[in-house]
């Protein structure tokens, strides 16, 4: 009978040590406060997202207009090359056709040029071989009409070569200027295609990017969809311990105790509480509480039984801790170089909490360590004594 009164009363024991231990509603509340902040962050993620993935459809189509512009850029300098192809066909032949007409202008020239040293050098025997084998003056003005239409005939030939020459020549030019026209017409198409093909690359980087992004931003979903399930999950639990909590109606109360001294080993007050000029700032102002300096690093030890309500930084205390006692009073550590609670945590009185430092607004390694009731700070000598 002994032994089971024994076991009941340890398992209620473990129970209240279990409920004490619990976090606070002041918890909860800043669980269910970051589940609201992770709810914000998934929308505003979602709505990122929706902008990626509206900024890559452009893209898109942007890259499928560019395809679109080069594959026609493509064909057309493809045709105009095969212009360019018959017109330079075109040029070559009428080459051909010039290179016969000089040869014709030639082979013209050389023949009247033989006929016309001919009858020079032989002007006056011909002459007078006309004269005498012909029968009557009618034959011999016939013959001299023939000599004379013979010379003219070779000269409007070599004319007539010579105006074919000029009109080929005129042709080719013409030719040739349309040849100009077509290599111009080719070298702006293909200009404008590298352009755009440079252009689609470097869309395609953009585009590139927004695919990473996407995938990223998707990723980046799916862990605050995690993580306000997780935290659903803590919430859950918070609320089940708060509910445990306040069927025992634990609460924090300070019995009037007397503090321990944080820092065992090291008595030393360098700064009391009382009205200073402040070594850092000049400003003259309360000390709030006293400074015990201590190597870095040493152990700092809860003052009393109660709960960290804050394990933070601050720009002046540096790392600093908060533990309320109950019933107003609180104990407050600054300066310290690392923390050993979090917020939430029960301690005890003698447990570590933290490690000295110099962090915040300090001129060395040292605690500072004051006492608050009900919201105002007092003398820390009157509840704990210096060993």
């Amino acid at each position: 009978m002994k032994k089971r009164l024994f076991i009941i009363k340890s398992c209620l024991l473990i129970a209240i040590v279990l409920l004490v231990s619990l976090p606070s509603y002041g918890d909860l509340q800043e669980e269910k406060d970051k589940k609201t902040q992770m709810e914000q962050e998934l929308k505003d993620t979602e709505s990122y997202l929706a902008s990626l993935e509206s900024l890559k459809s452009d893209s898109e189509a942007y890259i499928a207009a560019i395809d679109k512009r080069v594959e026609e850029l493509a064909g057309n300098i493809y045709s105009l090359q095969l212009q360019a192809t018959a017109k330079q066909e075109e040029i070559d032949l009428k080459n051909e056709e010039i290179a016969q007409k000089e040869a014709e202008i030639e082979k013209q020239y050389d023949d009247m040029a033989i006929r016309i040293q001919y009858m020079y050098e032989n002007g006056n025997a011909q002459s007078a071989t006309m004269i005498l084998q012909s029968e009557d003056m009618t034959q011999l003005l016939n013959k001299a009409t023939y000599i004379s239409e013979l010379t003219q005939y070779d000269r409007d030939m070599l004319t007539d070569l010579e105006n074919s020459k000029a009109e080929l020549e005129v042709q080719k030019v013409e030719l040739q200027a349309a040849l100009n026209d077509l290599n111009a017409l080719i070298e702006e198409a293909k200009a404008e295609q590298n352009a755009q093909e440079n252009l689609m690359s470097s869309k395609q980087v953009e585009l590139n990017n927004y695919y990473n992004q996407i995938y990223g931003a998707n990723n980046q979903i799916r862990e605050i969809e995690e993580d306000i399930a997780a935290q659903e999950a803590l919430i859950k639990e918070l609320e089940e311990i708060e509910r445990k909590r306040k069927e025992a109606n634990l609460q924090l109360t300070y019995d009037g105790g007397q503090l321990e001294w944080p820092l065992p080993g090291y008595s030393y007050i360098s700064s009391p509480m009382e009205w200073r000029v402040h070594p850092i700032t000049g400003a003259y102002h309360l000390h709030s509480g006293i400074d015990i300096p201590a190597p870095t690093g040493t152990v700092i030890y809860a003052a009393y039984d109660g709960q960290v309500a804050w394990s933070s930084y601050n720009w002046s205390a540096g790392n600093w801790i908060g533990i309320d006692h109950g019933n107003g009073l609180f104990t407050i550590y600054m300066h310290m170089s690392g923390f050993l609670v979090s917020e939430g945590d029960y301690v005890k009185k003698g447990d570590p909490i933290g490690l000295v430092g110099s962090t915040g607004s300090s001129t060395g390694p040292h605690l500072h360590f004051s006492v608050r009731l009900d919201g105002q700070y007092v003398q820390p000598l009157s509840y704990v004594i210096v060993p």
